[in-house]
């Protein structure tokens, strides 16, 4: 087990303190505010050389990047304050469940027809779903950072995963634990970006890195019997079963259980003739055999590694897709099915645990992006940036708040889920983030919450700042990313910025966005680039840098990210 002194408090109040009077201006003119509605940022034409915070924090010779598993544990504060006596949700429990790959349009809560998801679809029932809730990114370190730090990638710098997240950003952790609330992190071995090297345990006075267990995708290698579903979520239910009730925790568990390759165990003979299944259950199989268990390494990064290597060729299992065409796309969607109705016994459990504990809890559900399934040519996630990875599933279950129930159709994003969380449990919510508390929205209000959001970054390495992403305003989403705009270009002649090609859709005529308007419509695209890039410049960060060992590639590869070589 390792140790680490957390910050001593009075430093911590200074440091939140100096924050909320340097940060007012920005809470006008950023995305978040309510009474920034229209967006009151610098429209530049290009975008300039973004430069580091202005009091960067040293980063101190670290060692790379380790896949591995631990438990890391940090005192709570010596001293805490009280949250406001009068908030709707004083001295709450606040359970995060935050699941990789889930794309929305597979619960049944938002219409998916099979029963796969009865554990979930019942919080939402309880609660309050939010139809147009979208991804901060489209990979999981990014999405995670943002949801647990309430700010955009351009904002923390962690928009790939060669970065980490800067000393000098509060985490949701960090300001729970300072109003006296026990903190726990728990989640499985894998890419993820979930674990110290990239100062997402901030805050977590014990975090939790088991081995995934054989039944499910990341540990169907790893030999033995099955265990029961829901097995990922044992330590995590034994340590809020070991809390006291007289005091608040906040627990988050990141759940891989519905993540690439989906499947648990090898077909049966003649029950796949497109020969889908199989590919999946052998997909890394070569690197899995040959990794030892290594204990977690210490914390890594501080190095100059500009980021993953650029991705030169397709997936082969897209190009053997491509070929077998639409039976082994329908093969692939059954594994995802599949693994989705595995991972809502995860969610069951957390239930079932929060149940017996018997404390008034605030639950919130989200992923971390979704899954192109091969919509638009893309079967998994991390290059793209299409509805069926950024619009994700996000509910709300609060005990006891009137109107908090149904379902919300206006545009909320994950940053919106540290003040929301904050406002609900009387706690103060830092200056500089980007998103806003949904109290109102929660309550019925119809208001929006906001009128532009974005989405950031990528797995791929990018040169000179250029940064893929997408920027949504009703009933506008403009996306630039490399690949293009799918299948059905429309009209996108000349649509191009820094180099990658320009894509925009409008929500409410073509909700499956399958024909780009860009070339048509070039004053929304500038005005929507304008205000992205006016945005990277008031608020932008470089964040830490990373350095990834030859494992941790190895890793990111058998979870699907095709990188054709090493680290540069």
């Amino acid at each position: 087990m390792r140790k680490e002194r957390p910050r001593n408090q009075a430093i911590g109040w200074l440091i939140i303190v100096g924050l909320a009077c340097s940060g007012l201006l920005l809470l006008y003119k950023g995305l978040g505010g309510r009474e920034a509605l229209p967006v009151g940022i610098p429209e530049p034409l290009s975008l300039p050389d973004i430069p580091p915070a202005d009091r960067p924090v040293k980063a101190m010779p670290q060692r790379p990047v380790q896949p591995g598993s631990g438990i890391f544990s940090a005192d709570k504060p010596e001293s805490t304050s009280g949250s406001d006596a009068n908030a709707h949700c004083s001295g709450c429990d606040v359970i995060l469940i935050t699941v990789c790959s889930l794309r929305k349009d597979h619960l049944g809560a938002y219409g998916f027809p099979g029963d796969v998801s009865p554990s979930v679809d019942a919080l939402a029932k309880s609660g309050v779903r939010f139809n147009r809730a979208y991804s901060a990114s489209n990979f999981t370190l990014a999405s995670l950072t943002a949801i647990l730090t309430g700010r955009y990638g351009s904002a923390t710098g962690v928009t790939g995963w060669d970065k980490g997240l800067t000393k000098d950003v509060p985490t949701l952790a960090e300001v729970l634990g300072n109003y006296g609330y026990r903190t726990g992190a728990f989640t499985t071995d894998a890419p993820s970006g979930f674990r110290p090297d990239y100062g997402l345990n901030r805050g977590f006075q014990h975090m939790e890195i088991t081995n995934p267990p054989r039944n499910s995708p990341d540990g169907r290698f790893r030999g033995g019997a099955k265990e029961p579903l829901g097995t990922v979520t044992k330590p995590a239910v034994k340590w809020l079963n070991n809390q006291s009730s007289g005091d608040p925790v906040f627990m988050m568990l990141h759940t891989r259980t519905a993540h690439f390759p989906f499947v648990v165990d090898p077909p049966k003979e003649g029950e796949d003739p497109t020969g889908m299944r199989t590919l999946l259950w052998e997909a890394g199989q070569s690197d899995a055999e040959e990794r030892q268990n290594r204990p977690m390494p210490g914390m890594a990064g501080g190095t100059a590694q500009e980021g993953v290597v650029e991705i030169v060729r397709q997936d082969p299992l897209q190009v053997r897709v491509n070929q077998l065409g639409t039976a082994a796309t329908d093969v692939w969607k059954e594994t995802y099915a599949e693994s989705v109705a595995r991972m809502d016994v995860d969610v069951a459990e957390i239930l079932s645990a929060v149940a017996k504990r018997g404390r008034r809890t605030l639950i919130v559900l989200v992923a971390d992006h979704g899954e192109s399934l091969n919509d638009h040519g893309e079967l998994l996630h991390g290059d793209a940036f299409f509805d069926g990875v950024i619009n994700v599933p996000l509910i709300f279950s609060v005990p006891g708040l009137s109107g908090a129930t149904g379902q919300r159709d206006m545009l909320v994003s994950q940053v919106d889920i540290v003040p929301t969380v904050l406002q609900l449990v009387g706690a103060v919510i830092p200056a500089g983030v980007d998103g806003v508390s949904l109290v109102p929205q929660l309550q019925g209000s119809p208001e929006p919450a906001h009128h532009l959001i974005l989405s950031e970054g990528g797995v791929a390495k990018m040169e000179d700042g250029i940064l893929p992403g997408a920027v949504i305003s009703d009933p506008w989403v403009l996306i630039k990313q490399r690949r293009g705009c799918g299948m059905g270009m429309g009209h996108t002649k000349g649509a191009v910025d820094e180099g990658m090609p320009l894509c925009l859709f409008n929500h409410e005529t073509d909700p499956g966005q399958n024909r780009s308007l860009a070339g048509l419509e070039q004053d929304v695209v500038a005005d929507l680039l304008s205000r992205w890039k006016g945005y990277r410049t008031a608020h932008g960060r470089i964040g830490e840098h990373r350095e990834l060992s030859d494992a941790f590639i190895q890793e990111l590869q058998r979870s699907g990210y095709d990188f054709s070589k090493g680290a540069p």
